[in-house]
Formats: structure tokens, C-alpha cells, sequence
């Protein structure tokens, strides 16, 4: 990875290592057990916890959620739903369900952020494709717009006549 991205790249030790490393941890697995612990973040730490989407699902333990000062989700309802960090840690949420927040309000300033730098704060994405699709066709359109970019051959459809 460091050739093809052009800088260091070194693999942690173990999951406690690189969590202990990082100001932005992200988890993207399909755990049925937490990969990352309340006790090995640093004061500051934002977490993006992007798998574990079904309720016997879990990448975060009840450390994190106790230990995070803000709880966003890109959809309420769709967590309580598929977030099975949430759904078996709620009892360790300050407020249950009331102390999680849709992330569009914490950007809109209606929620709020971190009181301070030394919080940790969790964005917990049960993922909304249709959002993805949209912000990348926004994204798509601009470059086209500006002349940015370049166009790639991703795969070639073959149809016979057979």
C-alpha cells in the first residue's frame, strides 16, 4: 500500500494498537463481537463505526458508547432497526435512544457536537444507499462540469445475438 498510495504505510500490531494510534478509527466488519474497546481510545477520538448492520452484529463495545459524548446516525429508525452496536449496548448510551442523534442534525447545529476536543464521538452508519448514489452523482455531475477528472472503462458489456 505505501507504493501504490505514495506514503508510509506500516501495519499495526494488533486491533488495541492501531485504535491507541488514531484521532479517526473506523471499523468496517461483520463482527458478531466488538473488534474495538472504550478503554484503548484517547480522549478526542472520533469513531466511524461503518459495519455491524444487523442486530446480532457488534464492532464497538459498551466502553465506546459509555465513554462517547455524541452518538450520531445517519437514520434513526434504520438503527434501531439493523445497528446492532446500539441495540445491544443501549443501556450504555447517556439517555438511550434520546442520547443518539441523526447526523444531519448535528451538522445543521439543531444537536449538539462535542462540547470540547477531549470528547469522543461516534457516527454509527447503517448505510442509506440511496444517499451514496446521490452525493455521487452530485460529485459526478460537478467534475463533468469543471473538466475534472477522467473516464475509466470499468467493464465491457458483450450482447449476442445467439
Amino acid at each position: 500500500m505505501s507504493e501504490e498510495l505514495h506514503l508510509e504505510v506500516e501495519p499495526a500490531e494488533s486491533a488495541e494498537a492501531a485504535a491507541r494510534f488514531g484521532d479517526i478509527v473506523v471499523t468496517a466488519t461483520t463482527s458478531s463481537q466488538p473488534v474495538l474497546k472504550g478503554g484503548w481510545l484517547r480522549p478526542g477520538t472520533h469513531i466511524n463505526a461503518i459495519g455491524a448492520n444487523m442486530t446480532v452484529r457488534r464492532e464497538i463495545d459498551d466502553g465506546v458508547l459509555a465513554r462517547s459524548s455524541v452518538i450520531a446516525v445517519d437514520s434513526l429508525e434504520q438503527a434501531k432497526e439493523e445497528a446492532g452496536d446500539l441495540i445491544q449496548g443501549l443501556a450504555n448510551i447517556r439517555g438511550g435512544w434520546d442520547g443518539v442523534t441523526e447526523l444531519h442534525d448535528v451538522i445543521a447545529g439543531a444537536r449538539r457536537d462535542r462540547a470540547s476536543e477531549e470528547e469522543i464521538s461516534v457516527f454509527k452508519s447503517s448505510g442509506i444507499a440511496l444517499w451514496d448514489v446521490a452525493a455521487a452523482g452530485y460529485i459526478y455531475q460537478q467534475a463533468r462540469q469543471k473538466g475534472k477528472g477522467k473516464e475509466l472503462a470499468l467493464w465491457q458489456t458483450s450482447i449476442s445475438s445467439d
